[in-house]
């Protein structure tokens, strides 16, 4: 049988019809796109009137008590949000200085110590990395820009602004000495501050 033959056979040759059953059977296997029907716009609608209701009261209340007391930010729930929007910036900062911090130890950097080739650049845990200065000792760096400089009780928690970081270069004083830090491509965007402490 040649190609033409088997052609003609395939034309002349008439399918059967589906049964009805099958069709149903198969489409009942697919899952229904849902309406999104009055009741359910109509149930949004009203936890959102209701939400900002309540949010309109807390709010007058919250007002009413600082006109008595004389300030806002005395409230409990203002300090809780203010404390919430605190840590949420602070991880977000730690998140990206540990991005910073990788980006460092994948681009191969050279320190360099008053221009001198120096011991290469460790890595250090929490966003932090390690650097040998001659003569000073090791430090501990980090790009983290909302380290805290004092602790709860206000005594300085011994990291201080020492530097800057900016394209593909770390710059920073170590006692008396002036180390640089140059990576293969870029590290940050924009500049960034740099904070030191003083291991040993």
């Amino acid at each position: 049988m040649n190609d033409s033959e088997l052609d003609q056979l395939l034309n002349s040759w008439k399918a059967p019809a589906p049964r009805r059953s099958l069709r149903d059977g198969l489409r009942a296997r697919f899952p229904r796109a849902e309406r999104l029907g009055i009741a359910r716009a109509l149930r949004w609608t009203l936890a959102t009137v209701l939400a900002s209701v309540a949010l309109a009261v807390l709010l007058a209340g919250a007002a009413a008590v600082a006109q008595s007391t004389g300030t806002l930010s005395d409230l409990p729930i203002v300090r809780v949000l203010n404390q919430m929007y605190q840590n949420f910036l602070e991880a977000r900062e730690a998140s990206r200085a540990t991005s910073i911090v990788l980006k460092v130890g994948e681009s191969e950097p050279r320190v360099f110590v008053d221009g001198l080739p120096a011991a290469p650049l460790e890595l250090g845990p929490s966003a932090t990395m390690r650097v040998q200065v001659p003569g000073e000792g090791e430090y501990s760096i980090t790009p983290f820009r909302l380290m805290r400089l004092r602790d709860a009780a206000g005594l300085p928690t011994g990291w201080a602004e020492v530097g800057r970081m900016h394209g593909n270069v770390i710059e920073f004083r170590a006692g008396g000495k002036q180390v640089r830090i140059e990576c293969n491509q870029s590290i940050v965007d924009s500049d960034r501050p740099v904070f030191a402490m003083r291991r040993r």
